[in-house]
Protein backbone atom coordinates (compact mmCIF):
# COMPACT_ATOMS: atom_id res chain seq x y z
CA UNK A 1 0.00 0.00 0.00
CA UNK A 2 2.83 2.57 1.05
CA UNK A 3 4.51 1.75 -2.13
CA UNK A 4 2.06 4.02 -4.14
CA UNK A 5 1.68 6.56 -1.67
CA UNK A 6 5.58 6.96 -1.91
CA UNK A 7 4.56 8.59 -5.26
CA UNK A 8 4.47 11.69 -3.63
CA UNK A 9 5.27 15.07 -5.72
CA UNK A 10 8.97 14.32 -5.91
CA UNK A 11 11.98 13.57 -4.12
CA UNK A 12 15.22 15.13 -4.32
CA UNK A 13 18.75 14.77 -2.68
CA UNK A 14 20.89 18.07 -1.53
CA UNK A 15 24.49 18.43 -2.66
CA UNK A 16 25.29 16.70 1.04
CA UNK A 17 23.33 13.50 -0.30
CA UNK A 18 20.27 14.23 2.40
CA UNK A 19 17.31 13.24 0.75
CA UNK A 20 14.23 14.76 0.39
CA UNK A 21 10.19 14.64 -0.51
CA UNK A 22 7.94 17.15 -1.83
CA UNK A 23 4.52 16.46 -0.94
CA UNK A 24 0.54 18.29 -0.65
CA UNK A 25 -0.62 18.48 2.66
CA UNK A 26 -3.73 21.08 3.16
CA UNK A 27 -3.90 22.24 -0.59
CA UNK A 28 0.30 23.54 -0.61
CA UNK A 29 3.65 21.68 -1.12
CA UNK A 30 6.32 21.48 1.74
CA UNK A 31 9.66 19.82 1.60
CA UNK A 32 11.07 17.54 4.17
CA UNK A 33 14.22 15.10 4.94
CA UNK A 34 12.58 11.70 3.86
CA UNK A 35 14.06 10.61 7.47
CA UNK A 36 12.39 13.84 9.13
CA UNK A 37 9.37 13.11 11.83
CA UNK A 38 7.38 15.34 9.68
CA UNK A 39 7.43 13.44 6.70
CA UNK A 40 7.12 10.16 8.60
CA UNK A 41 3.92 11.37 10.33
CA UNK A 42 2.99 12.63 6.86
CA UNK A 43 3.27 8.95 5.19
CA UNK A 44 1.31 7.73 8.69
CA UNK A 45 -1.47 10.15 7.67
CA UNK A 46 -1.96 9.12 4.61
CA UNK A 47 -1.97 5.65 5.06
CA UNK A 48 -4.50 5.99 7.95
CA UNK A 49 -6.71 8.02 5.76
CA UNK A 50 -6.72 5.29 2.69
CA UNK A 51 -7.01 2.42 5.08
CA UNK A 52 -8.77 3.40 8.54
CA UNK A 53 -5.20 1.41 10.00
CA UNK A 54 -2.51 2.33 11.53
CA UNK A 55 1.22 1.27 9.43
CA UNK A 56 3.87 -0.29 11.24
CA UNK A 57 6.82 0.30 12.55
CA UNK A 58 7.84 -1.88 9.60
CA UNK A 59 5.82 -0.59 6.81
CA UNK A 60 7.15 2.53 7.22
CA UNK A 61 10.40 1.63 7.70
CA UNK A 62 10.84 0.03 4.34
CA UNK A 63 9.22 2.87 2.66
CA UNK A 64 11.17 5.42 4.12
CA UNK A 65 13.85 3.16 2.44
CA UNK A 66 12.55 3.10 -0.68
CA UNK A 67 12.65 7.08 -1.01
CA UNK A 68 15.49 7.40 0.59
CA UNK A 69 17.24 5.33 -2.18
CA UNK A 70 14.88 6.69 -5.02
CA UNK A 71 15.94 10.55 -3.42
CA UNK A 72 19.77 9.79 -3.46
CA UNK A 73 20.57 7.44 -6.38
CA UNK A 74 17.54 8.24 -9.10
CA UNK A 75 16.68 11.55 -8.08
CA UNK A 76 17.97 15.47 -8.95
CA UNK A 77 19.79 17.27 -6.53
CA UNK A 78 18.76 20.55 -5.38
CA UNK A 79 19.79 22.95 -3.29
CA UNK A 80 17.80 24.04 0.27
CA UNK A 81 17.88 27.21 1.88
CA UNK A 82 17.01 28.86 5.09
CA UNK A 83 14.55 31.80 4.72
CA UNK A 84 16.46 33.49 1.51
CA UNK A 85 17.20 31.90 -1.46
CA UNK A 86 18.19 32.75 -5.21
CA UNK A 87 16.66 31.09 -8.43
CA UNK A 88 17.84 32.98 -12.04
CA UNK A 89 18.55 36.32 -10.92
CA UNK A 90 15.64 36.45 -8.43
CA UNK A 91 15.83 36.89 -4.83
CA UNK A 92 12.87 34.35 -2.85
CA UNK A 93 12.04 34.82 0.73
CA UNK A 94 10.59 32.27 3.01
CA UNK A 95 7.48 33.76 4.61
CA UNK A 96 7.68 30.72 6.69
CA UNK A 97 4.17 30.37 6.73
CA UNK A 98 1.42 27.54 7.58
CA UNK A 99 0.91 28.08 3.64
CA UNK A 100 4.68 27.96 2.94
CA UNK A 101 4.30 30.94 0.49
CA UNK A 102 7.68 32.83 -0.48
CA UNK A 103 8.00 36.58 -1.58
CA UNK A 104 9.60 36.55 -5.19
CA UNK A 105 11.58 39.54 -5.60
CA UNK A 106 12.99 40.41 -8.92
CA UNK A 107 13.95 44.08 -11.01
CA UNK A 108 10.17 44.36 -11.98
CA UNK A 109 9.12 44.43 -8.31
CA UNK A 110 7.79 41.71 -6.32
CA UNK A 111 4.86 38.96 -5.83
CA UNK A 112 3.82 36.71 -3.49
CA UNK A 113 3.88 32.69 -4.74
CA UNK A 114 1.82 29.65 -3.19
CA UNK A 115 4.58 27.42 -4.97
CA UNK A 116 7.77 29.08 -5.41
CA UNK A 117 10.70 27.53 -7.46
CA UNK A 118 13.20 27.36 -4.52
CA UNK A 119 12.93 24.76 -1.83
CA UNK A 120 13.13 25.99 1.76
CA UNK A 121 13.99 24.20 5.26
CA UNK A 122 12.35 25.52 8.42
CA UNK A 123 14.58 25.40 11.28
CA UNK A 124 12.95 24.99 15.00
CA UNK A 125 11.39 28.11 16.46
CA UNK A 126 11.42 29.70 12.91
CA UNK A 127 8.33 32.39 13.01
CA UNK A 128 6.23 33.48 10.28
CA UNK A 129 7.17 37.29 8.44
CA UNK A 130 4.10 39.42 8.18
CA UNK A 131 2.68 39.01 4.57
CA UNK A 132 4.53 42.40 2.81
CA UNK A 133 1.88 45.44 1.55
CA UNK A 134 2.58 47.60 -1.09
CA UNK A 135 3.38 51.23 -0.76
CA UNK A 136 5.46 51.05 2.60
CA UNK A 137 8.90 52.47 3.42
CA UNK A 138 11.93 51.51 5.20
CA UNK A 139 11.91 54.64 7.25
CA UNK A 140 9.04 52.85 9.22
CA UNK A 141 11.75 50.72 10.51
CA UNK A 142 13.68 53.73 12.36
CA UNK A 143 11.02 54.21 15.16
CA UNK A 144 11.90 50.54 16.25
CA UNK A 145 16.05 51.52 16.39
CA UNK A 146 17.68 53.59 19.08
CA UNK A 147 19.36 55.54 16.53
CA UNK A 148 21.09 59.57 16.86
CA UNK A 149 21.36 60.57 13.30
CA UNK A 150 19.97 60.06 9.71
CA UNK A 151 23.16 59.04 8.78
CA UNK A 152 23.41 56.17 11.80
CA UNK A 153 20.07 54.92 10.44
CA UNK A 154 21.19 54.70 6.64
CA UNK A 155 24.50 52.66 8.07
CA UNK A 156 21.98 49.89 9.74
CA UNK A 157 19.63 49.98 6.03
CA UNK A 158 22.77 49.40 4.19
CA UNK A 159 24.14 46.29 6.45
CA UNK A 160 20.40 44.90 7.15
CA UNK A 161 19.54 44.91 3.09
CA UNK A 162 22.35 42.73 1.69
CA UNK A 163 21.44 39.80 4.70
CA UNK A 164 17.99 39.23 2.72
CA UNK A 165 18.59 40.60 -0.45
CA UNK A 166 22.62 40.07 -1.86
CA UNK A 167 24.29 36.63 -3.20
CA UNK A 168 27.84 36.63 -3.95
CA UNK A 169 28.95 40.21 -2.04
CA UNK A 170 30.68 41.08 0.80
CA UNK A 171 28.16 42.02 3.48
CA UNK A 172 29.04 45.33 5.66
CA UNK A 173 29.70 44.90 9.40
CA UNK A 174 28.36 47.39 12.14
CA UNK A 175 30.37 48.82 14.81
CA UNK A 176 27.85 50.29 17.59
CA UNK A 177 28.95 50.80 20.67
CA UNK A 178 28.64 48.64 23.83
CA UNK A 179 25.65 50.16 25.43
CA UNK A 180 23.97 50.27 21.75
CA UNK A 181 20.25 48.94 22.43
CA UNK A 182 19.25 48.44 18.68
CA UNK A 183 20.95 45.77 17.80
CA UNK A 184 19.04 42.89 19.90
CA UNK A 185 16.11 43.64 17.48
CA UNK A 186 17.33 43.99 14.16
CA UNK A 187 18.31 39.88 13.39
CA UNK A 188 14.64 39.19 14.83
CA UNK A 189 13.67 41.54 12.66
CA UNK A 190 15.21 39.68 9.50
CA UNK A 191 14.34 36.74 10.57
CA UNK A 192 12.27 35.74 13.15
CA UNK A 193 12.25 32.93 15.85
CA UNK A 194 11.43 31.79 18.62
CA UNK A 195 13.62 32.05 21.85
CA UNK A 196 15.35 35.39 20.37
CA UNK A 197 15.83 36.77 23.28
CA UNK A 198 17.63 34.27 25.09
CA UNK A 199 20.24 33.97 22.62
CA UNK A 200 23.31 35.94 21.98
CA UNK A 201 23.04 36.17 19.03
CA UNK A 202 24.38 39.79 18.60
CA UNK A 203 27.92 38.35 19.08
CA UNK A 204 27.42 36.57 16.36
CA UNK A 205 25.92 38.62 14.44
CA UNK A 206 27.44 42.31 14.82
CA UNK A 207 31.02 42.65 15.14
CA UNK A 208 31.65 45.11 17.68
CA UNK A 209 34.57 47.83 17.26
CA UNK A 210 36.10 49.83 20.20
Amino acid sequence: MLRDMTLCEGVFHTAGGVAYADFITDGHREAWPVRSKRFRTWLRRCYYQATGAAAGAAVIGSALDLLEARAQFDAPERAVSIRVAEHAGRIYLDLADEHWRAVEIGPDGWRVLECPPVRFRRSPGMLPLPVPERGGSIEALRSFLNLSSQNDFVLVSAWLLPRVAVFGCPHPAVALPAKATCSRGKRADASPYRGARRHAWALQELRHVS
